[in-house]
């Protein structure tokens, strides 16, 4: 972890730093690679026996006063007293890392069984945006050359995902949305899809719910034993027609087929779904969104051709205007996102208003990351994607801090 601070001298006293008029605190970064100082964190065993304060539960770190048999928190100025155990260990302190640095990462002992560890495991889920032109896809298709033989830009970055490193356990979930939300289930001789139709009014209530259209762990399939039926069910996706569309789901604007991309319900319904089983099959669930256009169906849906007009009445150039956020939904959207375990990565491919504003809070809030790219052509979406799956990252995790009296936490 590194602590970074905001000025580089302290302030002597509170007067001090009120009378100077400049904003003073600390950046804390979890699970950085290196502290403030560019140095490595040093590794030691027994993270279990670090000793705590018992007046202000502050740990043991190299700014305590120790010696043989007792130490003073950095804190609160408590002392406190040494086990038995703990004294044994502080008589080599060149093998403790918490007395040679301040910097330490420490293993602590697995809590519970094995089989426990087994459900602790992180899925992943792709959302596929099936409500897109013929020419987006062939434009996908023919940029990127790593994807599968497919129809969609997530084939690519599925492929990329499956050379790059799952831990033993792993399931895969496969999604698509339109104006309907499609399950997959590839774990039998043949991949099935099962559809759910979403209302085209704004409450987006599903007539099913997705667990009574096909169990969770029917839906996330084993990717040690399944891949090569995921592989034949990404071969399967194919763009929705207009045909296919329920009427008044989408309009023809321009040659392209506008409406019926019901991100907002899918999301929505997918993050029940998977909360379902948050803490017991799973310890993460990762979903990686890619959109083709901004949401125009069913809940959280945004008439963006309509954006501009409240800076045109104004006098106001809407391609140079901060835009804000648009709708809630996705803010409200993260927080249900967050208690359920899941994170949520969108890959927006799209040169149009697409109300980013509101749909980062989904991706922020929960922990993942928003990516724009205006075409196919400047498109680093595979590269973009093996970056992120190949770095370590941490989850199922808690982060105190413990300071002075005088600190305050701003989010």
């Amino acid at each position: 972890m590194a602590v970074r601070a905001t000025v580089s001298r302290f302030p002597i006293d509170p007067d001090s730093q009120e009378a100077s008029g400049v904003p003073w605190g600390l950046t804390v970064t979890p699970f950085a690679a290196k502290d403030e100082n560019d140095q490595a964190a040093a590794y030691g065993l027994d993270g279990h026996l670090l000793p705590r304060c018992e007046n202000c539960y502050a740990y043991f770190n190299t700014y305590c006063e120790l010696d043989q048999w007792a130490w003073n928190c950095s804190l609160c100025g408590t002392l406190n007293g040494l086990s038995a155990q703990v004294i044994s260990r502080y008589s080599h302190p060149q093998s403790c890392a918490e007395i040679m640095s301040s910097f330490i990462d420490l293993e602590l002992p697995l809590e519970g069984s094995e089989d426990q560890m087994l459900h602790a495991r992180p899925v992943y889920v792709a959302a596929v945006d099936l409500s897109s032109s013929e020419e987006f896809l062939e434009l996908t298709k023919s940029e990127l050359q790593a994807a599968l033989e497919g129809s969609f830009l997530v084939d690519s970055f599925l492929h990329i995902l499956f050379y790059c490193s799952f831990a033993p356990g792993s399931r895969f979930g496969l999604l698509t949305f339109s104006h309907k939300i499609g399950l997959y289930d590839v774990q039998g001789p043949r991949p099935v899809v099962k559809n759910v139709f979403v209302h085209q009014d704004t409450e987006g209530i599903l007539p099913i719910e997705l667990e009574d259209v096909m169990p969770l762990l029917q839906f996330l399939a084993p990717v040690e034993t399944c891949k090569d039926r995921i592989t034949s069910a990404l071969e399967t996706l194919r763009p929705i027609t207009s045909w296919e569309r329920t009427p008044g789901a989408g309009q023809v604007l321009d040659g392209v087929l506008m409406g019926g991309r019901g991100f907002g319900a899918a999301m929505e319904a997918l993050c029940n779904y998977l909360g379902s089983e948050y803490g017991n099959t799973f310890a993460l669930a990762r979903v990686f969104a890619c959109l083709s256009g901004p949401p125009d169906y069913g809940p959280g849906q945004r008439d963006t051709r309509k954006y501009g007009e409240q800076y045109a009445s104004k006098g106001e150039d809407a391609d140079c205007a901060l835009l804000p956020e648009q709708t809630p939904f996705y803010k409200d959207l993260a927080a249900v996102a967050v208690q359920a375990g899941v994170c949520v990565d969108i890959f927006a491919v799209t040169n149009e208003y697409t109300d980013l504003a509101s749909l980062k809070f989904l991706s922020i809030e929960s922990g993942d990351f928003l990516f724009l790219y205006a075409n196919t052509d400047d498109s680093t979406l595979p590269q973009d994607m093996y970056r992120m799956l190949s770095r370590p990252y941490a989850f199922n995790c808690v982060l105190r801090l413990r300071t002075s009296t005088e600190f305050k936490l701003a989010i």
